[in-house]
């Protein structure tokens, strides 16, 4: 009868050592290198996830960009029936300068979702803030001085370390912006029909 055990001692190995068989089997390693179709099909993959979450924000950022149905009153007009004559040619310039940064930074996803998150606070805290003030009869100066406290300071604080290096006029220029698209009203007569 044959015994399967194996007796060593004082065995002094550089290698492989059992007590019977050593059965070694090499596999082939996978390629290194990717297919030319695996790689588009990694890329078009990535883009569509991309382009998923770039829609949503071109969406969010759309909301600002667009003037609500029936509002065909422009930037001026606004100023002027908000008694805000003296801010006109200001508004208008930071207006157009900040449509040129969004355009300047169409192509990039976070810039854009940057941009569409501080247009919603510059919304958020004109409605709730300024303009209840301007239904309340608050001078000019009371106005202004209110934009600066409660709208481009607190828009500064939001920005922590400023990536996109966003100054205190291009924050005004969101405010216009917004106002030229016909989000924010300067006046409380907002029922009345405005003039084309």
């Amino acid at each position: 009868m044959e015994s399967n055990e194996v007796k060593q001692k004082g065995n002094v190995v550089g290698g492989d050592q059992a007590g019977r068989d050593i059965h070694k089997h090499i596999y082939p390693l996978a390629p290194t290198h990717t297919s030319q179709m695996s790689r588009m099909i990694s890329k078009y993959r990535a883009e569509t996830e991309r382009d998923h979450e770039i829609k949503i924000i071109i969406d969010q950022l759309q909301r600002w960009q667009k003037r609500p149905a029936g509002d065909v009153m422009g930037l001026e007009e606004k100023l002027r029936k908000g008694n805000r004559p003296d801010v006109i040619d200001t508004a208008i310039a930071a207006k157009d300068r900040f449509s040129k940064i969004l355009v300047k930074h169409e192509y990039s996803c976070a810039a854009m979702e940057i941009y569409a998150y501080l247009l919603a606070k510059v919304h958020q805290l004109f409605s709730s803030v300024i303009y209840t003030k301007i239904c309340r009869g608050a001078s000019a100066d009371e106005i202004d001085k209110l934009l600066v406290t409660e709208v481009y300071e607190k828009i500064e604080i939001i920005l922590e370390d400023n990536p996109l290096g966003i100054s205190p006029e291009e924050i005004m220029g969101m405010l216009f912006f917004l106002t030229g698209n016909c989000h924010l009203k300067w006046n409380c007569n907002a029922d009345l029909q405005p003039s084309v």
